[in-house]
């Protein structure tokens, strides 16, 4: 595991995006696994500045993204697939074919989720996974549990984590979807590189447990601490209690 200490927010997505950027530049035909949220938008939007100066070149790359909202059209502009096309794809030349989302308005989840891990197997892999982590320590949608899950697989969200996107539902926490389609735990493990972000004070407490305590399934992210090759980023605030 190696920590990458950054000064502030800004500073944690340049940095952030200094890794991304070079396993782009390394390999122009590589496969990103991207993640949505508030704190890789920055990151996001460094890469598309260094695209616009002539810097990037998406047209060979291929994302493949952690999870989606069960029950959303991709035209719905909480999907997560409208994320991704408003926070990165519509700025740069990644090809639309070369795009993976789990297809959150297929009802049958359990052909969804074989679907999308079929998916990720035809691209040969992932070869950097970005990820930010949860105030209760999820990664993707892998929530506090008994065991790690294994592939792509339908969840129950957790009362804190309906809590905490109801913000993107004009706080209506009604709206807020229930359930969602996410990579599993076995999937990020196997990802050549995987690369957190975090900031903020209100992660701190969870970055000490997870990466300086025990590994364990109530605390999804701690498995990171097996990865051969895991970089995290975090600001001063979310780095401040290791």
């Amino acid at each position: 595991m190696k920590i990458i200490r950054a000064k502030d927010y800004k500073d944690m997505s340049r940095k952030a995006a200094n890794i991304i950027s070079a396993q782009v530049i390394m390999k122009p035909a590589c496969v990103l696994g991207l993640a949505t949220g508030g704190t890789p938008v920055g990151t996001y939007a460094q890469l598309i500045d260094w695209y616009n100066k002539g810097d990037l070149d998406f047209s060979e790359v291929t994302t493949v993204n952690l999870d989606e909202y069960r029950g959303l059209p991709r035209t719905h502009e909480q999907s997560y697939w409208y994320f991704m096309q408003k926070n990165l794809f519509e700025h740069v030349n990644v090809r639309p074919d070369h795009i993976h989302v789990p297809d959150g308005s297929n009802p049958d989840a359990e052909a969804a989720c074989r679907e999308y891990d079929q998916i990720i197997r035809d691209v040969g892999g992932i070869d950097l996974q970005l990820l930010g982590i949860g105030i209760d320590g999820h990664i993707g949608f892998n929530e506090p549990g008994e065991a790690f899950e294994l592939g792509t697989h339908c969840v129950d969200l957790t009362e804190s984590t309906i809590e905490a996107n109801k913000r993107f539902f004009d706080g209506n926490e009604a709206l807020v979807p229930r359930q969602a389609y996410t990579m599993g735990i076995k999937t990020i493990m196997q990802a050549r590189k995987v690369l957190m972000v975090a900031n903020g004070a209100n992660k701190a407490e969870i970055i000490k447990k997870a990466f300086f305590g025990p590994v364990t399934p109530e605390l999804p992210a701690s498995i990171l601490q097996m990865h051969p090759d895991f970089i995290l980023v975090g600001d001063e605030e979310a780095l401040s209690l290791v």
